[in-house]
């Protein structure tokens, strides 16, 4: 914000008078909202994104889907994450012999 402070010496210095530096200064200003605005929109967003990233590292834990780590129960079968082979349909199941199955 340093050129903001002598904004106007700067336009004056460049030759800017009356409207031309009455505009300038006021498109800078707005520029400047513009901006402040679409940090404030990131700041928020990079927090949320954290925030996010934050849960689904604590559902992977709880679901035993972290790697390399060590299970907590004994028990528990570790999941996968292939994709779930699908029933054959009743019109798929006539096409075959029936009695294989």
């Amino acid at each position: 914000m340093q050129f903001h402070e002598n904004l106007h010496d700067l336009a004056v210095k460049e030759g800017l008078k009356g409207r031309k530096l009455h505009k300038a200064v006021e498109s800078f200003t707005w520029n400047i909202t513009i901006l402040k605005g679409q940090a404030d929109l990131l700041k928020h967003a990079r927090s949320e994104v954290q925030e996010n990233l934050k849960q689904i590292h604590y559902a992977a834990l709880t679901c035993s889907l972290t790697k390399g780590g060590s299970q907590s129960g004994e028990g528990k079968a570790r999941r996968s994450l292939e994709a779930i082979p699908e029933k054959a349909t009743a019109e798929e199941l006539s096409d075959t012999d029936l009695s294989t199955y």
